[in-house]
């Protein structure tokens, strides 16, 4: 399902160099590209940790070191956009065809940033390169489609379209959970994996019945 590190390395060596990489993430290009940081960073943060929930509901016995790979390629997967001028980025109107596919190298971009930096797993990569693919085959870069795309990289695929649905952005509102869920929804079996999206759906149904939970507890 995930693929653990490297079996050259220790299991606490191996986590050690992610957990580093993770914090290195916290700040990247907060200082040399502060706006773009203010939008990247929130929603890499968001998806990081819906993604590591998601991957431990799916994968009960998924061992720690796995679970942060995950976050962390979800954390990551939009590093590319740093590579990509803002003016495109924050355009206020409809993008042309050409800024469109300016816009679609960004997780090529990602994948070469991490390219051998300490503590980048396949699990990482695969993530990075791959979470615009699609189910139907019709995403980017390399116009994957089904199982063929890597596990982690639907995952996070479903976890980063919620996150974004759910978000305050400029040209909208951020959606109300009920609409975000049913736009997820019709995406499966077209841009998403549709089994995932029914797992994720369990998986809001779970939070929510221990928010209520909890609530009532506390009185």
């Amino acid at each position: 399902m995930f693929p653990y590190a490297s079996r050259h390395s220790s299991a606490d060596a191996a986590r050690a160099k992610v957990r580093a990489l993770q914090r290195a993430a916290t700040t990247f290009r907060q200082t040399e590209q502060p706006r773009l940081y203010g939008h990247v960073h929130p929603h890499g943060h968001a998806t990081a940790k819906l993604a590591r929930a998601f991957a431990a509901l799916l994968a009960p016995d998924c061992p720690p070191r796995a679970l942060d790979e995950v976050e962390l390629g979800a954390h990551l997967h939009d590093i590319g956009k740093y590579l990509i001028p803002e003016s495109i980025l924050f355009k206020a109107g409809a993008l042309t065809d050409e800024e469109r596919e300016v816009v679609s190298f960004h997780p090529a971009y990602g994948a070469h940033i991490l390219k051998g930096l300490p503590g980048v797993t396949d699990t990482i990569h695969r993530i990075v390169l791959c979470h615009h693919e699609r189910w139907d085959g019709w995403g980017y870069p390399a116009g994957l489609d089904g199982a063929r795309i890597p596990f982690a990289a639907r995952l996070v695929a479903v976890c980063d379209v919620y996150t974004s649905l759910r978000a305050r952005r400029p040209y909208k509102p951020p959606l109300p959970r009920r609409a975000a869920l049913a736009t997820l929804e019709a995406m499966a079996g077209r841009e998403l994996d549709p089994t995932m999206v029914e797992a994720f759906r369990r998986l809001l149904a779970h939070a929510r019945r221990h928010a209520h939970a909890f609530r009532h507890a506390s009185g």
